[in-house]
């Protein structure tokens, strides 16, 4: 009794001795840096519960993407980019994840692709004078972690509990927004100087387009494969559909159309099989639709056509973006300019918004040219092929048409570069491919 008594103490010593360490710190942390101090103790916290309960982190993970945190702290941390800081987070908080569920490789080709990318970078691309080493590896860095997002083998049911996740982010957007706006952090609508008025809750219009297009997009095909819990979807599809036409972004709404008519016409057919239960979510949606119309008619016409531009419809700067980044890029058009290069390529003859070109394909063309950009496309393409492949026949055409709306909005916005779009996007191809599988036993490509 005695020997155990004192091995306690003697266990309990240095353990002791580094909670009195941590209390000290943190004590001390509080009086001088307090934000620093309550940032440390959150991410022990986080930590803690990844180690424990890790699929609970991944479902706060998927909630922080509701929210675009660079726009909504100013500056760096610890000489860091607030976003880069964010990305890496999210991937120290995930490693347990990784290791209770395993990785699969089997959805690997973009981090590939991004490497060859890199390595195009430093052996074939002509830099700009502005482009360091550096910046390519940032780059490199925040253009691959989303993808990691691919390759975790979700059980079965947490997949699909993180897909109905995905699908409420756009409405936890809103809802932080409203926080925001009444604690006098963040202005919950932005006014345009044409005039016109979006709803951007926790975002700004654009980025919360992007969860909304998801939150639309991603319903369709739930409704039809998991006719169980149709209801969920029906409602949240609604919801994000007025959030869309809120933000008064117009690229994802033309990206929906093609899935929109696939669906009346799906309705429509079915409903003239016999199934007569259909002609409600038919006239529902035909009503929406209008009233949705009506209700933003007036925005999108400042948005289009209150500005005189070179085009008959207004880009918002976009011809005149895509312009000077293809001729930028016309220097080197088979290697690019190098990962990365595209972020300091305006000079300042274009207006600032515009770090990027707001269209993925110049994007990719200028940092890696004809091969490093159809190297990425082509890897997009084998992960699109092997999801398709796992998925039943009924579901096949409304996911199609999903990536034909990814790919149709990418050619006027950041859709694999931005937080609110590459990363719901990733964790849900992936999480659909995950519960297309049979079963929740090991595939042999998983490293656990």
């Amino acid at each position: 009794m005695t020997n155990f008594e004192w091995g306690s103490k003697i266990n309990a010593l240095p353990y002791g001795m580094l909670y009195l360490i941590l209390a000290l710190f943190f004590g001390t942390a509080v009086i001088y840096q307090p934000t620093i101090a309550i940032a440390a103790v959150l991410l022990i916290i986080l930590l803690g519960i990844s180690i424990s309960r890790p699929q609970l982190i991944s479902y706060f993970v998927l909630f922080t993407t509701a929210i675009s945190i660079n726009f909504l702290v100013d500056g760096s941390l610890f000489g860091m980019e607030i976003l880069s800081l964010y990305k890496m987070a999210i991937i120290a908080l995930l490693v347990p994840c990784m290791l209770v569920n395993g990785l699969r490789f089997r959805l690997s080709h973009p981090i590939w692709a991004m490497v060859m990318l890199l390595i195009i970078t430093f052996t074939a691309s002509i830099w700009l004078p502005q482009m360091t080493s550096s910046i390519a590896v940032k780059a490199f860095i925040g253009l691959s972690i989303p993808f990691a997002f691919l390759l975790i083998n979700w059980k079965k049911e947490v997949a699909e509990r993180q897909i109905r996740i995905i699908c409420l982010l756009p409405l936890v957007s809103v809802g932080v927004g409203l926080l925001l706006q009444i604690a006098h952090i963040h202005n919950f609508l932005n006014v345009e100087f044409t005039g016109a008025v979006r709803i951007q809750g926790a975002n700004i219009p654009a980025h919360l387009a992007m969860l909304a297009f998801m939150g639309v997009a991603i319903p369709f095909i739930e409704v039809k494969r998991n006719p169980k819990h149709a209801r969920y979807f029906y409602i949240l599809l609604v919801l994000n559909f007025f959030i869309l036409i809120g933000t008064g972004t117009r690229g994802p709404m033309l990206a929906l159309v093609p899935m929109i008519l696939y669906y009346f016409y799906d309705i429509l057919r079915q409903y003239l099989k016999g199934k007569s239960l259909l002609l409600i979510p038919l006239m529902g949606s035909m009503f929406l639709m209008i009233v949705a119309v009506f209700w933003q008619l007036d925005n999108l016409k400042k948005r289009s056509f209150e500005r005189s531009t070179e085009s008959t419809v207004d880009l918002s700067g976009r011809s005149e973006a895509w312009e000077y980044f293809l001729n930028k890029a016309a220097g080197s058009p088979w290697s690019g300019r190098g990962l990365g290069s595209v972020t300091v390529a305006n000079d300042g003859t274009l207006y600032k918004g515009f770090v990027v070109p707001h269209n993925e394909y110049i994007r990719f063309y200028f940092d890696g040219g004809y091969i490093g950009s159809i190297l990425l496309l082509l890897s997009l393409l084998a992960v699109f092929y092997l999801v398709y492949r796992a998925m039943a026949p009924p579901v096949k055409a409304y996911y199609l048409l999903f990536l034909a709306g990814f790919l149709i909005y990418s050619f006027s916005d950041n859709t694999l570069s931005t937080v609110q779009s590459i990363i719901p996007f990733c964790w849900y191809l992936n999480c659909l491919y995950r519960s297309s599988q049979p079963t929740d036993s090991p595939q042999k490509e998983v490293i656990r």
